[in-house]
Formats: C-alpha cells, structure tokens, sequence
C-alpha cells in the first residue's frame, strides 16, 4: 500500500514541480477532476446549487455534463481559447489540451489536466489537479477515494464526508512517469482550442 502510494505521489509531485504549481492530486480522469474541484467549491460555500457556470460554447461535453452533475446551472458565451480556460465565475480550469512547462495560472486556481491518449502525456487515462491551496488538496485526496483518508485502514477509518471512487492506479503513474521522462520536448504546442470542438450549446439537455 505505502508503495503504491510513493509512485503516486511521486507522479503527482513530478507534474506539479513541472507545472510551477506546489501540489497535484491525480484522478481517474480529467473529467472527474473538474467535478471533484466543483464539489469542492461547495464544500467550502464558494458554490451553491443552481449557481451558473459559464463556459465556451465550443468545448469537450464532458465538462457541461460535470457542471450539471454538481446541481449547478451551465451557461455558453463565445469564447476563444487555446489549451485552457476558465470556468467562470470559479477558479476552476479546464486545461486538458496544454501540456508546458509552468503552465499553472497561479491564485490557489484548480487547474484540471488530461492524460487521455489523445493528449500530450499519453498515458490512455487520467487526470491531475494541480494547485496550491493546501486546503484544496486534503480535501481532494480524500474524496478521490470515497472520503478515505490516505494510509489508514478500512477498520480504523472515521470518514469526514461521503466521497468518491474517482483515484488514479499506481499502474497510470508509474506509466504516467515514465512517458514524462521519455518525452523528447516538454515545450507542447495546445492540442486543442474553440476551434477543435463542435458547437455544444445547442444540446436540449444543457437547456
């Protein structure tokens, strides 16, 4: 168990040091890292139920349904973007398509990463939040895998909330980390903009 942890830790660690962020906490997916950050927002009260979320209307479907998922209202506007943007009027990112060195944006931003095999850092699946509000990240470690807290026994564990089955395998970092070394330039280019996804805003089920 502490093994298998050090290897996440260390991936996390590595992406952040590289980022210019003090802290990542790898997820299952990017997706699930934008809804882990919103959960926690209204964990703290900077969210409530049926706040609205705006976000460009050319984007990924998967973050409007997160939105909606955290009982919060989805807005579109027509933004430009290249690689990241945010989930206004929140500190989330969405920046699953730019992979750069010091890429984090700063001012305690969560800011969700992809390694899906279509991204940078191919590792098939996953996700990263990287950060560095402290606070953020006891709190997403735990509710990453079901309210646990890290390096306690089922037997011995007194849960603070519900959480979810949303953490990422040793395997995925360990992978993660040697695909990291492996790559010859570590200065991408954006693989994705508004100019990548198709107009979402039109779905009935954003309505």
């Amino acid at each position: 168990m502490i093994k298998d942890m050090q290897v996440i830790e260390d991936f996390e660690q590595t992406i952040a040091d590289f980022a210019d962020a003090k802290f990542g906490v790898a997820v299952s997916s990017c997706t699930n890292a934008i809804f882990l950050s919103l959960q926690y927002l209204k964990s703290i009260g900077k969210l409530k139920d049926d706040d609205t979320i705006t976000i460009p209307s050319h984007t990924f479907l998967s973050v409007p349904c997160q939105i909606k998922l955290c009982n919060l209202k989805v807005a579109f506007g027509n933004i430009e973007w290249s690689g990241i943007y945010e989930l206004y009027p929140t500190r989330v990112y969405d920046c699953a398509t730019r992979f750069k060195k010091d890429m984090y944006v700063g001012n305690n931003a969560l800011q969700c990463l992809s390694f899906q095999y279509h991204k940078h850092l191919k590792i098939g699946r996953g996700g990263m939040i990287i950060t560095d509000d402290k606070d953020a990240v006891r709190w997403l470690r735990m509710a990453r895998i079901n309210g646990r807290h890290v390096g306690t026994t089922q037997k011995d564990e007194l849960l603070e909330f519900v959480g979810y089955n949303m953490y990422m395998l040793p395997e995925q970092a360990a992978r993660g980390l040697s695909l990291f070394e492996a790559l010859t330039s570590k200065d991408l280019p954006d693989c994705g903009s508004d100019k990548t996804y198709p107009d979402i805003s039109t779905q009935k089920v954003f309505k």
